[in-house]
């Protein structure tokens, strides 16, 4: 009996020592962990249009929800040392259509790719198509567990404004580049008369196979709206009915919102009910899953190296 004894505490106290060790581990890395209880987002009732401004005094009355986020550590590329900890989310629905607001603090602008060293600041939203039972893999969704995600991109905004404040092309970037000519450009050169440029020409060959990154006019805004079925199967869909907007704000607080300091407001809007197979469709009354994600352009954050969040619930009203 009293080696039974001996031998069950050390058991217990192995067990001890590694959940320490682990904890220990992880504090020291600064790896964050995402909260893994059920937390439910309530689905305010407004009046009115959504307002596309974070800023706007509708946003003050919605309750809001912190998500703790998590480096990406499943699969490569993986990044644990995320720099944008939590963000703060809202929901609002006017019968109509459904908005997603979104504030983190953010210490840098990041709105261009232009550089190989520039990456974007980014937020993605992430439903399972089928909201009844339970949801798929939380990472991008899993075979016969398709997702709808809508990912905010930070240039896809800059590419809205016009002038210097829109689209940003090799040659802003780099002032003193120099060229003999463009192939596209008859003897003399020409006058291109919309904002996207050079970008039109024949020997741009993203734009003329219809990716949506490279051509502007396939988009309805700064928001992609996509599907996955697991890692390395993100798809853009043929109809892109999500929009959005986004500020930095360099200084200063949103009243009700996260934080101070520099920070990122963002919403993203669709109607409740679409005629795609492939979006997610949103009933009153009814509970669904809901997770999210963000990118630090400065931090290097792309692609697979991101912070997200588990699945947490939001509550439609009746």
């Amino acid at each position: 009996m009293r080696l039974v004894q001996t031998r069950n505490k050390r058991v217990v106290f192995g067990v001890l020592l590694s959940v320490l060790v682990v904890c220990v581990g992880l504090t020291l890395g600064q790896i964050p962990l995402a909260v893994s209880q059920p937390v439910t987002i309530p689905v305010g009732k407004i009046n009115g249009p959504i307002p596309m401004d974070a800023a706007n005094p509708v946003w003050e009355s919605v309750p809001g929800v912190v998500a703790p986020l998590s480096g990406q550590t499943i699969t490569t590329p993986m990044h644990p040392n995320i720099s944008v900890k939590t963000v703060m989310v809202k929901m609002a629905t006017n019968g109509k259509e459904i908005g997603i607001w979104a504030n983190w603090g953010d210490q840098t602008l990041n709105n261009t790719t232009i550089g190989p060293q520039d990456f974007r600041d980014q937020v993605a939203v992430q439903f399972p198509v089928q909201t009844s039972g339970a949801p798929p893999f939380q990472c991008m969704g899993q075979s016969g567990g398709t997702v709808n995600i809508w990912r905010w991109n930070a240039e896809w905004q800059k590419d809205l404004g016009a002038g210097v404040a829109g689209m940003w092309d090799v040659d802003n970037q780099y002032p003193s580049i120099a060229w003999d000519y463009y192939y596209e450009e008859p003897a003399g050169g020409v006058t291109y008369p919309d904002r996207i440029g050079r970008s039109l020409g024949p020997f741009n060959p993203g734009i003329w196979s219809g990716n949506i990154m490279s051509d502007p006019n396939l988009r309805v805004g700064s928001v992609e709206d996509l599907n996955a079925n697991g890692f390395s199967t993100l798809t853009t869909q043929a109809s892109q009915d999500v929009v959005g907007n986004g500020l930095w704000e360099p200084y200063g607080a949103l009243k009700g919102g996260c934080c101070s300091g520099p920070t990122w407001r963002v919403v993203m809007k669709r109607s409740l009910a679409t005629n795609d197979p492939n979006d997610v469709q949103f009933k009153a009354g009814a509970s669904f899953p809901v997770a999210f994600a963000v990118w630090d352009g400065s931090n290097v954050e792309r692609n697979g190296m991101k912070g997200i969040s588990t699945w947490f619930t939001a509550q439609m009203p009746n």
